[in-house]
Order: structure tokens, then sequence, then C-alpha cells
């Protein structure tokens, strides 16, 4: 690769990421909907109060765990996936910088694992920067659009039971600082808009829960396992 015309690199990335973009996204909508379909949960109406949601309504402490391990398994199979995918984009396609550099920070700034990720030394910053940005937004090319997948399953749990956003949480968060050594930069991009996605539906969920308490008389009985701050 390094023997070709520079002028030929830039259209042949660009029809790599095309390529491996289509072919991304589609295994992982593929899997995103064998997940959801595999996976038999019952919906967790979300009566918090007594009274509320009619006196024949009963709460239905069902289950869900599974939903959450659903979402585990879509991050287990695939950020390792996407970290890879991005790594062997950079060396193939001769960036000379880590693909697991996060946008913004020095390619060369450490190098204590330059030695196992076969990354080349660049002296001259400002050129290590301009191959930087080229590699990143190359990423973006490659991998964008596969967050609407992951999206998707977000959105499934959280139709189920809302509280299952705070296991999902965890299990982000945990993710995020398990992957802090080699998650490439993009890939990190994805996991911190997720973690955002998530803190948007429970914050969704909360809202809605508070409104509903105000809407009621103040002496009807709450239900469920959550108890809430007096206002």
């Amino acid at each position: 690769m390094q023997s070709l015309d520079k002028n030929c690199l830039g259209p042949l990335r660009k029809a790599y990421c095309s390529s491996l973009n289509l072919l991304l996204r589609r295994e992982a909508r593929e899997f995103a909907n064998e997940l959801r379909a595999s996976t038999k949960a019952s919906r967790n109406p979300t009566v918090w109060l007594e009274g509320s949601g009619g006196s024949n309504q009963n709460v239905n402490n069902a289950d869900t765990s599974q939903v959450s391990d659903a979402y585990a398994k879509m991050l287990t199979i695939f950020i390792p996936l996407l970290v890879d995918e991005s790594s062997f984009f950079s060396h193939f396609m001769c960036f000379g910088v880590s693909a697991l550099a996060p946008p913004g920070s020095p390619a060369n700034g450490d190098k204590s694992n330059d030695d196992d990720l076969g990354i080349m030394d660049i002296d001259d910053n400002d050129t290590s920067t301009k191959k930087l940005e080229a590699l990143n937004e190359s990423l973006r090319d490659l991998l964008d659009g596969i967050q609407e997948d992951f999206y998707a399953v977000v959105d499934w749990a959280y139709k189920i039971d809302p509280l299952r956003c705070i296991s999902m949480h965890g299990i982000t968060e945990k993710y995020i600082s398990g992957q802090k050594a080699d998650a490439a930069g993009y890939v990190r991009l994805l996991l911190d808009a997720l973690e955002g996605r998530i803190t948007a539906q429970f914050t969704r969920f909360v809202d809605e829960a508070c409104h509903q308490i105000e809407r009621n008389e103040r002496n009807v009985r709450q239900m469920g396992v959550l108890s809430y701050i007096p206002r």
C-alpha cells in the first residue's frame, strides 16, 4: 500500500470505508433485530401510584434482566469488532498514526504501546495532527450510522422496563472504563453517545413519574420499589 501513488490513496480509502460501512451496519442491524426477537420479556407497566392507572390494574414485577443482558451482548460482540476494524484500517491504509488515539490527542504522545501496535514514530507534530485528523474523518465514514442500531436496542429496552436504564448505564460505564487503554477514538464517541442516550431516556422516565405524582392527590398510596423525594 505504501508504494501506491498518494493521489490514489484518498479515493481508495473512501471506497473501502463505504463498502465496509454498509457491511458493518447490515451486521449490526441484523444482530440487533435477532436480539430483540429472541429475548422474551414482558413489558412492565410504569404505574407507581395506586389509583393512577385504574383500580383493576395490577403491577407486574416480572424479571426483565434479560433485556439488559441483550444490551450487554450487543456491546460484547460489536465494540471489540469495531476497535479491531479501526486499528486494521489505520495500519492497512498507511495513516502512520494510531487508530486508538482519541480525537484531539497527539498521536505520538504515549509510545508505551508502539511496539505492540506497530505504530510509526512521527516527530513532526503538525504532520501527526493532520494525519490523525484524516484518520478520524475516515473512521467516521467507516463507522457512521452504526450507532442507530445500538440506539434501537436502548429504546427497545426502555419501552419494556424503564428501570433497565440503570443497569444499561452501569454496563456502558463499566465498558468505557475497561476500554480506555484500547478503544478506538470513534468507538469511544459511540460509547459516550450511548451513555447519553440512556441518560436521556431515564430522565424522561423520571420526569413522567414526577408528572404522574403531581397529577394525583397527595394521599394516593405509592406502589413499586422506588421511594420518591417529597416535593
